[in-house]
């Protein structure tokens, strides 16, 4: 009798999973401040907790497809309701984008280093990934992207505001990309944290390939809840959500939504907290003879501290036994010594650069 391992297919036994193993360790490990995965360090508010446990007590019926919050988000970007789907969180908004257009030997191309997760579903579906680095200064190599682009390209990835260099792409270069025509899934998971908010959402009406993923996990604090949405073209809509699974937000997530976007004071209260924070961050950072932080337009800063010649898992370690965990830029393909650090409260910034400046002294003495 065959193994029932026998019966995967190529394409997903040949694919790396997207591991959340940090995920596990942070929980095992309360005690540890997290600094390591873009999550709001900021509890969500009364109005959502009271949002919350409303919906908690319709529990048991099924929820629908969020025509309400719908509604509210496309008119928010200038669109409406039907230019707007859903996802249990921007996980399952890559996943069937990538599913609906990537079939077993189409490629996609996606400039690196990104966010993983745009690699792993992609291999999942099938498809083959065209990596494109960055050029030196993590500004997006604009001639190589479109020469890599052939007869098999189906999806093109931009991130913008990056995740982890936390720069954007100027929208002369993004609308390169845009005139050829292929779907193209422009990530504007931090966009809310931009120095100047500037979504491109608008461009959707003159290009209907385009793609614009958004997500209540970084500005609004809803990571755990699990809530994302895209926008576009109401016929790629039609098709996503012939892909996507039915009630993949629930009623709560869908709840918590509303309640964040009303709560316009915490939306404010939450943006300045990153801003501050990011700007602490970085000056503090380069102050640190030999390191170098990265402008950031999102919740995190990104470090070069190859200066201090040990491994970004190692300096992880190191972290974590003082009670802070950070993300070594390793899992990112991203040169020796590479980290990124999650903006927190101030209180946690502080300690953050208090304990860093510690284990670099600690360096210096061996």
């Amino acid at each position: 009798m065959k193994l029932a391992t026998e019966f995967v297919v190529p394409w997903v036994k040949n694919a790396e999973p997207y591991s959340d193993r940090h995920m596990d360790i942070a929980w095992e490990n309360p005690e540890i401040i997290r600094m390591m995965s873009n999550e709001n360090l900021l509890a969500p508010s009364e109005n959502v907790l009271d949002a919350v446990m409303q919906a908690a007590r319709l529990g048991n019926l099924y929820p629908g497809s969020g025509p309400g919050l719908r509604q509210k988000l496309g008119e928010a970007a200038g669109l409406t309701a039907e230019h707007v789907v859903l996802g249990n969180g921007s996980t399952d908004v890559i996943n069937f984008v990538a599913h609906t257009f990537v079939a077993p030997g189409d490629e996609a191309i996606i400039p690196v280093p990104t966010f993983p997760m745009y690699e792993a579903r992609v291999k999942v579906a099938g498809g083959i990934v065209i990596p494109i680095p960055m050029n030196s200064c993590f500004y997006w190599d604009m001639d190589a992207i479109l020469k890599s682009v052939s007869h098999k390209t189906k999806l093109i990835f931009i991130c913008s505001p990056n995740n982890p260099t936390g720069n954007q792409i100027a929208e002369k270069d993004l609308l390169r990309i845009l005139e050829l025509g292929i779907p193209t899934f422009f990530d504007e998971a931090y966009y809310e944290l931009e120095n100047e908010v500037l979504s491109r959402a608008s461009l959707i009406e003159k290009y209907p390939h385009m793609v614009v993923n958004r997500t209540f996990s970084k500005a609004f604090g809803l990571a755990g809840l699990r809530i994302g949405y895209i926008l576009c073209d109401p016929q790629l809509a039609s098709f996503f959500n012939r892909v996507r699974f039915p009630w993949n937000v629930s009623q709560i997530a869908i709840a918590a939504a509303l309640a964040g976007l009303e709560d316009v004071e915490d939306q404010e209260r939450k943006r300045q907290n990153i801003i501050q924070g990011r700007d602490y961050i970085f000056e503090k950072i380069n102050q640190i003879p030999g390191l170098r932080a990265f402008p950031s337009e999102g919740n995190f800063v990104l470090i070069d501290a190859s200066a201090l010649d040990v491994a970004s898992n190692t300096i992880r370690d190191a972290m974590a036994g003082k009670g802070i965990f950070i993300r070594p830029m390793s899992g990112h393909n991203m040169p020796k010594g590479f980290i990124r650090i999650t903006v927190g409260t101030p209180q946690q910034n502080r300690l953050f650069i208090e304990k860093f400046q510690e284990y670099i002294r600690e360096l210096e003495d061996k």
